[in-house]
Parts: structure tokens; C-alpha cells; sequence
């Protein structure tokens, strides 16, 4: 009874599984190909024969994991938070944090909307439903639902404005902040969630969830090159070429902004508020920086491991292959 128990454990476990599976492979494979070679060539040749080969195979295979970073991964690309600043950006450890202007000295993004005149902007941020849109609302559920769509206008993130209209964030100069960029909501994904894990995690902030908080706008600054908007094959190409001779990688850092919101009650069964930041809080700029991890270098270190122990082994066949020749000539001569 105790043998069934363990054999249904062996095949459920899907690790103990796997290392079964890998062994059995190990050995029906390597071991029979090993079992061919010492039966024609000698055990002693044949283990050294069918050794090259396998550490031969596995530098094929490394190169090939290092070329497409595939296989055995290193640590992948992240962002690493190295500073909280809370309030006045000018207080920032970061040198490079202090150019970029505090969130109240640039104009929000409802303001950005009322300035540019563009219709995309207007259309998605400056406009109410109407009777006529409604035929069938009230005139009070009518005015509820154009008081709460003008919170939704008035609350817009710059972040936002930009993954809708970025015509209009560039035209005001958030393309170029003293070398910060900001970031749309489109292209923030992983900035954001760092930093919502960094500031939840920090000991000095009372947040106890992501509700607590509001995501306010992303900036980005250093690294490569990206391509331009609306790139042609040609730019496609040139961007390719200029990022692949660039060797070194231009440090990159990102600023996530989030503020506290203002608590509001909401009864059992009814939809959750649109959360509203409390402007009476200040700002917390979370301050990150580009790790780019090491996804090749494992299979890097395992191609020049097995490349050495590769040549090693051809070397030792070498060597034992002059002296079989060298003994054989002077068999010849003795023997004559």
C-alpha cells in the first residue's frame, strides 16, 4: 500500500515529475549513445567520445539560448524604486529628479484641454451629454450624470490626456520637461504598478491597498532612442541600426506620481465612487530606475563553461590520438 502511495505522489508532484522525466531522458538518450560508441571504441574512448559530444551539443545549444535570450533565464528587466520623495520634488536625492517642475507649477490636464482647442481633446474631455443624447432621463438623473461626467473632465491626469491626445501634451512641453517626458496611461503599465508595489510596501505610508492612492501622471527620462510617431520602414531601419551599434545602455529613470484620495462612503450593492484625489495631500513622486537585468548571462556563462570543457576534451583526443601513433610506429619498427 505504502508503494502505491508513493507512486501517486511521484505522478502528481509535477516537480518530482519533471526531474523523473529529465533523468529518464538523460539516461535512455546520453546513456545509449554512450553504450554505441564504448561497444565499438572502448569504454575508456568511448566516455571521452560521447562526453565531447555532449558538451559540444550543449555550446550549440547556449549560443542559441544566448542569441534569442530563451532557455535558462537570468534575472529579467525591472525597475527598481530609489527614492520616495513626498511634496517637493526639489528636495529629490536624484539630481537628475530636481528638473523636473513640481506637479502644481504646470497646468493640470482639464486646464491643458481648455487651452489646446483641439477637437479630439474637447470631444473626450469638455463635453456633457445632453436631453437629446438621453431621451430618457430625467431632468435630475440628466443633471447627476453631467455633474458626475464633469468630475471625470475635471480630474483628467495629464497621463491621460496624452494616450488620447498627444498633440496636445507636446504642444504645451511635456515632450521635452529639462529632459523628462511624460509618459501616456498607454506606456505606464509598468512603471505604475512598481510603484504602487514600492509605496505599499514602504513602511512610512498608511495605504493598505491600491484604492487608497490615485495614479496621477508617468514621466520618463534617459535610455535609447525610441522611434518616432508614425514610423516609415526606412525609420524602422535606421532606429535598428543606431540601437544595435549603441554598445553601452544610456541610464534610464521614471517618476510615477500618486496622491492621496478623499475618502467616500459607499452603501453595500452600489458602484464604487470615482475616486478624486484630496488636493490638501501632497504629491508622492515615486523615483525609479532601469534595471535591465541579466537575461543571457546564465546562458552566456553555460556556453563558455561547456565551450572550455568542449575544447578540453578534443584537446585530450588529440593528445591520446598521437600517442596510439607514436606507439604504433614503434610497434612497427620493433616488429620488423
Amino acid at each position: 500500500m505504502s508503494e502505491l502511495i508513493t507512486l501517486a505522489g511521484i505522478a502528481w508532484d509535477p516537480q518530482i515529475r519533471g526531474i523523473l522525466t529529465v533523468a529518464t531522458g538523460a539516461v535512455v538518450l546520453l546513456g545509449s549513445v554512450w553504450l554505441i560508441v564504448s561497444t565499438n571504441s572502448g569504454t575508456r574512448l568511448g566516455t571521452l567520445i560521447s562526453t565531447a559530444a555532449f558538451f559540444g551539443w550543449m555550446t550549440i545549444l547556449a549560443c542559441t539560448w544566448w542569441i534569442y535570450g530563451t532557455g535558462w533565464k537570468g534575472e529579467s528587466p525591472s525597475w527598481q524604486v530609489i527614492d520616495i520623495n513626498v511634496g517637493d520634488l526639489q528636495q529629490s536625492g536624484l539630481p537628475e529628479a530636481r528638473l523636473l517642475p513640481n506637479p502644481d507649477d504646470l497646468l493640470t490636464g482639464y486646464e491643458l484641454v481648455l487651452s489646446s482647442g483641439d477637437s479630439r481633446a474637447e470631444a473626450e474631455f469638455n463635453t456633457l451629454p445632453s436631453a437629446e443624447d438621453n431621451p430618457d432621463l430625467s431632468e435630475t438623473e440628466l443633471a447627476e450624470l453631467q455633474e458626475s461626467v464633469q468630475i471625470k473632465n475635471e480630474i483628467i491626469t495629464r497621463s491621460e490626456l496624452a494616450s488620447v491626445s498627444p498633440e496636445v501634451t507636446n504642444d504645451a512641453g511635456f515632450d521635452d520637461l529639462d529632459g523628462w517626458e511624460l509618459l501616456p496611461t498607454t506606456l505606464a503599465g509598468d512603471d505604475q504598478a512598481q510603484a504602487v508595489a514600492g509605496v505599499l510596501a514602504h513602511p512610512s505610508f498608511n495605504f493598505t491597498s491600491s484604492a487608497d492612492f490615485k495614479l496621477l501622471d508617468a514621466y520618463t527620462r534617459g535610455g535609447k532612442d525610441s522611434l518616432k510617431e508614425n514610423p516609415n520602414r526606412i525609420d524602422r531601419i535606421v532606429q535598428w541600426i543606431t540601437s544595435s551599434a549603441q554598445i553601452t545602455h544610456p541610464t534610464r529613470y521614471s517618476i510615477v506620481q500618486l496622491q492621496e484620495v478623499i475618502h467616500q462612503e459607499v452603501a453595500p450593492g452600489e458602484t464604487p465612487p470615482r475616486p478624486i484625489a484630496d488636493e490638501s495631500k501632497p504629491v508622492i513622486s515615486v523615483i525609479m530606475i532601469r534595471d535591465l537585468g541579466a537575461v543571457r548571462l546564465r546562458a552566456a556563462l553555460v556556453a563558455i563553461g561547456c565551450l572550455f570543457i568542449f575544447l578540453a576534451l578534443c584537446y585530450w583526443l588529440h593528445v591520446r590520438d598521437k600517442e596510439v601513433m607514436a606507439r604504433r610506429e614503434e610497434f612497427e619498427k620493433t616488429g620488423k
